[in-house]
């Protein structure tokens, strides 16, 4: 068994998350339980630190539920920035079980619909971004 952590993520997404939490979310059965589930059990590292496999925000992933078929999405934080067929919101389960995930990691979180499986992160903001830093705050800035 591994001792990696079961999910990864940065002290943005965290935020994130936390935020939604905050929020106290309805929605989808399951979610707020998973919500929970995420914020306890994740690894927070800064930005500039975490692997490039690693689902993040804005992060385009190839991954399936249970059986179905291979699926490629942008994942993005709401509805307002959705695009039907390329994204998956962060407020949907699929969206919050992604965030945190690592290629070829797969977890289970309703035995119903069975695992979500990223087979490959394919484009991570993180990854491709240069880190300018002023002091205390720090900007992207894309190469």
């Amino acid at each position: 068994m591994s001792d990696l952590p079961q999910f990864v993520m940065t002290d943005r997404d965290y935020a994130i998350l936390r935020g939604i939490a905050m929020a106290r979310p309805s929605g989808e059965r399951g979610y707020f339980d998973l919500l929970r589930h995420k914020l306890v059990q994740a690894d927070i590292v800064e930005s500039d630190q975490i692997d490039p496999g690693v689902v993040t925000m804005n992060s385009q992933v190839r991954y399936r539920v249970g059986d179905g078929r291979w699926l490629e999405h942008k994942l993005v934080l709401g509805a307002a920035r959705e695009i039907i067929g390329q994204t998956v919101s962060l407020r949907s389960l699929y969206g919050l079980a992604l965030l945190g995930m690592r290629d070829e990691q797969e977890f289970t979180y309703d035995a119903e619909l069975g695992p979500v499986t990223v087979s490959s992160v394919l484009y991570q903001p993180e990854a491709d971004a240069e880190i300018v830093d002023y002091g205390r705050a720090r900007m992207w800035r894309g190469q």
